[in-house]
């Protein structure tokens, strides 16, 4: 029951963070863009991923990756309201990774934890106390848990004095 609440808690924000009014103005000063063209992946400051000592992060070639991870247990495709194309979410022990097709190649968009058996780098877990992860992760603390990278933001949520939610989505770029 926890680990479905947590999937669809992390659906939700990325279906918040990607939906919005098709009419919306390219000049309106309260919509956001989704820049894909930043950087196509493999740079990587803090915020990256880590699964079977294969390292992986936002818009790194979605090919590329599953190659080197063990078989995925199984995958969806949805509608998007983010990008052209459909959303197609793999789903591991753990995590799962979305990918849509950017400019005709298909590119990680999100990484999601699903559950207290995986650790991010930096050491946060599902359910690890707030105050651990404050001190294992002190810059996404003072970034009140949305710390971005210029091509990634790691958003945790914390609820009940713990981690609730760990995703990686693409970095917001104001225009």
């Amino acid at each position: 029951m926890k680990r479905t609440a947590i999937l669809l808690l992390a659906l939700l924000l990325l279906f918040a963070l990607g939906c919005g009014k098709p009419e919306a103005a390219a000049d309106d000063p309260n919509v956001v863009f989704v820049d894909p063209n930043a950087v196509h992946g493999g740079e990587y400051g803090d915020l990256y991923f880590e699964a079977n000592g294969v390292r992986f992060g936002i818009f790194d070639e979605t090919e590329a990756v599953l190659e080197q991870l063990p078989a995925y247990r199984n995958t969806f495709t949805g509608e998007t309201c983010a990008f052209d194309g459909a959303d197609v979410y793999y789903y591991f022990s753990g995590f799962q990774i979305m990918a849509n097709d950017i400019d005709g190649t298909s590119r990680i968009t999100a990484i999601t934890i699903a559950d207290d058996t995986v650790k991010i780098p930096q050491g946060l877990f599902i359910g690890m106390p707030e105050a651990d992860a404050a001190a294992a992760f002190p810059a996404l603390r003072d970034a009140d848990w949305n710390l971005e990278d210029g091509t990634a933001l790691l958003s945790v949520t914390i609820a009940d004095g713990a981690v609730a939610s760990i995703v990686y989505t693409p970095a917001i770029a104001e225009d």
